[in-house]
């Protein structure tokens, strides 16, 4: 408990002055990626409007050391389900510090234009707290904008999005033409010269697609978790050895006072989708899925049933929305989950997405940025196939 005690002990004008030094010390810029994890013990008990301070910071340090190959998953994940100006404008900012551009980065940019475009206002990076007050600022349309112009003609399979983002109505105020016209011209530059976009024929960076697994680490084990009791959205209890032993899992974390849409919901919507794959090819009694909440102490069961009930999900024996009613810190354990709290408040947390095997170990992940429904199902059909394996990976993130 002492770093947890340490990391609180600072004020944000002092983690202010920590995270400038470590952007200016080339031995050390590492670190900033590390503060970047939602379960670090910088952000415990820390109020919302202070990690978006803080968090947007910390991407505004890695718009001026450069954004490396393992930090890149957290701009991305920042510009796929973030909704806070500050940050998808810091965020955009930061990624064309990244060395390596190619065409896969396009997506995330478009996707973050489309989400923002409706709650964009004036940001600043000048000073640590002062996002807001700056009317020389900028804005995430701005950024983003910007970011479409940086990569250029490795932006041309966003290009019929964002031409019909600049007609009329389309949600992005006159003030943005001439940003809009700057990215279009950059990357149609390519049609003009008749060259190809550059980074086409390269693999995805770090972090992108299922392309990138990494062995089973020791989180894996069911020893510390296995008599945890759940409740479910029926009000029966449940142990984790009980349901998830015996048949591989897909297991996805939500809270439903979660009040990003991008996150919560839209995961819990996933996996329902992924529930009516399962039926398409018979596979419902053979492989379990469990949507856990962050919150058990708020999201009772009648919480959780009319939430998943919302949402299409499908909630019988073998599909099941759970609460933990021994609290988080297990969970958090064995997973190595991406969440913190203020007291039993969630204020920050990633996406995550597991397959269990069928002893109860994490057998893959999939973790910051949205996954496919397809992609997960078929992977848990891998784990069904290879009962016995003592093997594993993890996909698609970052610790």
């Amino acid at each position: 408990m002492r770093p947890v005690a340490t990391a609180n002990a600072q004020s944000e004008p002092q983690f202010a002055a920590m995270v400038d030094a470590l952007a200016a010390d080339l031995d050390r810029r590492d670190r900033l990626m590390d503060l970047l994890r939602e379960d670090h013990p910088v952000y415990d008990q820390r109020g919302a409007a202070a990690i978006v301070r803080m968090r947007g910071w910390l991407l505004v340090a890695l718009a001026r050391a450069g954004v490396s190959d393992a930090a890149l998953i957290f701009v991305l994940e920042e510009l796929d389900t973030g909704v806070d100006a500050y940050l998808v404008a810091a965020a955009a900012r930061a990624l064309r510090s990244y060395p390596n551009p190619t065409e896969n980065l396009a997506p995330f940019v478009m996707r973050a234009l489309t989400q923002i475009r409706y709650r964009d206002e004036p940001v600043s990076f000048e000073r640590y707290g002062d996002y807001a007050v700056s009317s020389a600022g900028t804005s995430p349309v701005r950024e983003l904008l910007a970011t479409l112009a940086w990569l250029g003609p490795r932006a041309r399979g966003v290009l019929p999005e964002l031409e019909a983002l600049r007609a009329q109505g389309s949600g992005l105020a006159k003030k943005f033409r001439i940003d809009i016209d700057r990215a279009l011209h950059a990357i149609r530059r390519a049609d003009q010269v008749d060259e190809p976009a550059t980074g086409s024929c390269c693999a995805p960076p770090a972090g992108l697609g299922d392309t990138v697994s990494r062995p089973l680490d020791s989180r894996g084990g069911v020893e510390t978790i296995e008599s945890l009791v759940f409740e479910d959205h029926r009000g029966d209890r449940i142990a984790f050895k009980e349901f998830f032993r015996g048949q591989p899992s897909i297991v996805v974390f939500f809270y439903t006072r979660c009040d990003n849409p991008m996150k919560c919901s839209l995961t819990v919507t996933k996996l329902a989708r992924m529930q009516k794959l399962l039926e398409a090819q018979g596979l419902s009694d053979r492989i379990h899925t469990a949507a856990i909440s962050y919150d058990p102490a708020f999201d009772l069961p009648e919480r959780l049933r009319v939430y998943g009930q919302d949402r299409g999900v499908v909630m019988n024996a073998h599909h099941r929305l759970l609460r933990a009613t021994g609290g988080m810190d297990a969970l958090c354990a064995h997973f190595g989950l991406g969440v913190n709290f203020i007291e039993s408040l969630v204020n920050r947390h990633r996406i995550e997405a597991y397959i269990l095997d069928a002893e109860g170990r994490i057998a893959v992940s999939f973790e910051r940025i949205h996954w496919d429904e397809q992609q997960v199902v078929s992977r848990a059909i891998e784990v069904l196939e290879e009962r016995g394996s003592c093997g594993g990976t993890r996909a698609q993130g970052a610790d």
